[in-house]
């Protein structure tokens, strides 16, 4: 019965036909036995629980990636090598790695059991003739469940009867405004949000009442809709994730082929499988960057905390770097850009009144009251006549003091205004507000002018209304009370733009992210907002159901933008899941929204995504900091070994020199690197569009990095007198030359002298050069670091060779900024 509900058009049918198709009674609704075989049938009335993933899959995927691989195998190589320490070390940072990656997959089912909560209620319905309350999962199509001021519609279903009524839509539609309700049937092919007499599961009465045949229960809705689509949204793999799976891919290549050639070309001269085997697992080592899974998940770990105190809560760690890397935001109006509050943004009077006039008969027409705290409660439009009363200085007792409701006309969609009529001294008076066209008619005075302004704040993308009073004479009958009125003027009510919307979307542009503004609101309201933020027509797209939102989200992903969905509603679950980075809204934010995000607004601000943004850019230029830096040392490491082992000139660091480098010496500041101060240009350059790490020059520049390290700490194994001398010399020289380099990759261009200072990264060059010390020095690490103390002559030719990478490196750069290179193109400094 839910999924034939589906096959008509309910809204295009007058009730008569929809209740025959039901087979139920629009005075009776169903009998007992009847809605208990349909549940049977048709299922509750609730969104089915997610499938929970498998378990094991996702585990298993976790270890997978190539870069994981390699962390397993240098952990397998270490515990073969009976160093349990380095092992250790290395096993823990797969688990660390694995353990993120699951709880972040296991997660995502959350976002469609959010939207299962949705339905989770009681409900009224009539069924046999007599009202009975229910729980809303009982509900079957064909049931009748009138509907009262402030409560959610159970299931969505056709109005067979109302009164005053108006439901807020704007989580299912996106529409800012409440939309008032109707019997009569509208175009088979009107949009969700223009079914005026249809009410959908999820939404909430914000006036009147009427009643509701049930046409669509659980999955069959509007709203199963939506979690279905949510449900099916994957996101892409992130940048940083296709980026390091690049590196990787690289540094496993080269490995292998380093290491397959060293093992050949030793047992081609004549040397003993276990010593090719003891190469190959030192160069294999070597190859691998251990720090660097550990490294990016403390910088996305940091980042997030950071941008949680610039009020955005970081859901999932990958979320960080992508939002740096994002070239859309695709943002939700209502909410985040708007305030999603209705306001006064134009009151003009009619000749011979005031704007104080005008503000208090506004109010007077209204029923909306002021609350102690501040707020106002009511219907939407009533309470913003209400506050901009109250902010013009006319309080709530300044208003009724003296006046006394007798009556009140509510507001119909037929009539479209609403009266108040109050006894006060002098006599009676009615207050009435409503569409211009029906005021003016009713009107006494002419109102031809007021009339061209009405439809020019229309085009304006304004709610207009009318409001008029008229002094009542005793013996005047009903029929006669809303003619013969006096206008008072035209007020203009319009969601505003948040104080910040306009400089937060100009700053994003600047940054070169294209802004585009995807809204299920009217046309007419939508390209207004886009004109005041200053949106180019295209950016601007209106009455956007969730399956076109989705669609558009993947049809500029697969244009290759990186693309950021913000929103807060049901309707914007499954775009914000599908989003490269979806981003909730905190404090207006549907629970839906918010678990299918990856970040979370505290202050619901456009303005706060933009400083998400550049964090994540300066986040992602310190990753490629510390990799850069990293993979200096490992080229510098196989560069070593590529050199010395051909030569016949034996094996020049063991394998846990090489961990106690990779892992320890150089770890400590690649961590320190993920909290360099961010360039001042961040953002004033365009995203990084690059599906790689590093553009082919930067590989150029380190791999002649890596060979300088590699031919210094080759000149300091030469220059070495025993074995554990030579080893020790070269082991000390790769770890000081690397501390010294980490300086200069700080920046392309500029000097390392000039560089922002970043106390962290001191003192973890400090304690890494005490760790050094400590190998070198200390006797009882010597046997199992295979190190030895160093006299000062050797010392003095350790510490100078490691200075050559760095003083070289610093002279290219000084070489480039004479030629003009002062600002680099990529990262400007």
């Amino acid at each position: 019965m839910a999924g034939e509900a589906h096959t008509f058009s309910p809204h295009a049918e007058v009730p008569a036909a929809v209740a025959e198709r039901l087979a139920t009674r629009l005075d009776q609704g169903l009998s007992e036995p009847e809605a208990a075989s349909r549940l049977a049938r048709v299922g509750p009335n609730r969104l089915a629980r997610a499938v929970r993933p498998a378990y094991g899959r996702i585990a298993a995927r976790q270890v997978a990636d190539p870069l994981v691989g390699l962390l397993v195998a240098a952990a397998a190589v270490s515990f073969a090598i009976d160093d349990r320490i380095e092992g250790s070390v290395i096993a823990a940072i797969v688990v660390l790695n694995a353990v993120l990656g699951f709880v972040q997959e296991s997660g995502a089912e959350r976002a469609v059991l959010a939207l299962r909560a949705a339905l989770d209620q009681r409900a009224t319905v009539i069924r046999g003739g007599g009202e009975r309350e229910l729980p809303a999962d009982e509900l079957v199509p064909g049931d009748l469940v009138p509907l009262t001021e402030g409560e959610r519609v159970p299931a969505d279903g056709r109005v067979v009867s109302a009164s005053a009524l108006a439901v807020d839509e704007s989580a299912l539609t996106g529409e800012s405004l409440p939309v008032d309700k109707a019997v009569d049937p509208v175009p088979a092919g009107a949009p969700l949000a223009e079914r005026s007499s249809m009410a959908h599961a999820g939404t909430g009465v914000t006036r009147g009442r009427g009643l509701l045949l049930v046409t669509a229960t659980g999955e069959a809705t509007e709203l199963g809709r939506i979690a279905g689509l949510t449900e099916g949204a994957k996101p892409p793999p992130t940048p940083l994730q296709r980026r390091v799976q690049g590196l990787t891919r690289v540094m496993v290549v080269l490995g292998v082929v380093v290491t397959f050639a060293l093992g050949g070309a030793m047992l081609a001269r004549g040397s003993s499988f276990e010593e090719a085997f003891l190469v190959g697992v030192s160069v294999a080592v070597a190859a691998v960057p251990e720090g660097l899974a550990a490294t990016v998940t403390i910088a996305l770990a940091l980042g997030a905390r950071t941008m949680a105190a610039r009020g955005a809560i970081v859901r999932r760690l990958t979320a960080v770097e992508t939002l740096g890397s994002a070239t859309v935001v695709a943002s939700d109006k209502t909410g985040t850009l708007t305030e999603n509050r209705l306001r006064v943004a134009s009151a003009q009077p009619a000749r011979g009144c005031g704007e104080r006039e005008l503000l208090a008969a506004g109010a007077l027409a209204s029923t909306a009251r002021l609350l102690d705290d501040g707020g106002v409660a009511g219907d939407p439009v009533d309470a913003a006549l209400v506050r901009a009363a109250h902010e013009s200085g006319l309080t709530e007792d300044a208003l009724h003091r003296e006046r006394h409701l007798l009556r009140e006309l509510p507001f119909d969609p037929e009539r479209k205004r609403m009266t108040l009529l109050y006894a006060e001294p002098g006599g009676r008076r009615l207050y009435v507000k409503g569409a211009p066209e029906v005021l003016l008619a009713r009107a006494r005075d002419e109102g031809a002018q007021l009339e061209r302004l009405a439809e020019q704040w229309a085009g304006e993308g304004l709610r207009v209304l009318a409001v008029a009073d008229r002094a009542l004479p005793d013996d005047l009958d009903d029929d006669e009370l809303e003619r013969d009125l006096r206008l008072v003027g035209l007020v203009g009510l319009h969601d505003p733009l948040r104080e910040t919307a306009r400089a937060a979307v100009a700053q994003a542009r600047d940054a070169g992210l294209r802004v585009e503004m995807i809204t299920g609101d009217h046309p007419v309201t939508a390209r207004a907002i886009g004109r005041a933020l200053g949106l180019p027509a295209d950016g601007v797209h209106a009455r956007v159901t969730p399956a076109e939102k989705l669609r558009l989200v993947e049809g500029l992903q697969s244009a290759g933008e990186v693309v950021a969905v913000t929103g807060d509603g049901v309707n914007d679950a499954p775009a914000l899941r599908r989003a490269d980075v979806g981003v909730a809204m905190g404090l207006a934010g549907t629970e839906a929204a918010r678990e299918a995000a990856d970040l979370v607004l505290t202050d619901d601000d456009f303005a706060t995504i933009v400083a998400a943004i550049e964090e994540g850019r300066a986040i992602a230029d310190n990753i490629r900091k510390f990799v850069a830096f990293l993979l200096s040392a490992n080229l510098g490491e196989v560069a070593l070994f590529a050199i010395a082992v051909p030569a016949g000139l034996g094996v020049p660091m063991t394998v846990v020199q090489v961990l106690i480098v990779n892992v320890l010496t150089d770890g400590l500041p690649a961590v320190a690197l993920t909290r360099d101060p961010p360039s001042a240009f961040v953002m004033r350059r365009p995203p990084d569009r690059s599906r790689h790490l590093f553009p082919p020059l930067a590989w150029a520049s380190l791999a002649g990095i890596g060979a300088l390290v590699g031919a210094a700490a080759l000149c300091a194994y030469l220059l070495g007198g025993s074995a554990n001398e030579a080893r020790t010399m070269a082991f000390a020289t790769v770890a000081l030359s690397e501390l010294a380099l980490v300086y200069s990759v700080r920046s392309p261009i500029r000097a390392a002298v000039h560089a922002r200072r970043n106390r962290h990264l001191d003192a973890a060059v400090l304690l890494s050069v005490l760790l050094v010390v400590a190998a070198v020095y200390v006797p009882v690490l010597h046997s199992p670091l295979g190190t030895v103390s160093l006299h000062a002559p050797a010392l003095a030719i350790t510490v100078a060779l490691a200075l050559v990478p760095f003083t070289a490196v610093e002279l290219g750069k000084a070489l480039l900024r004479r030629r003009g290179w002062a600002i680099d193109p990529e990262h400007p400094e």
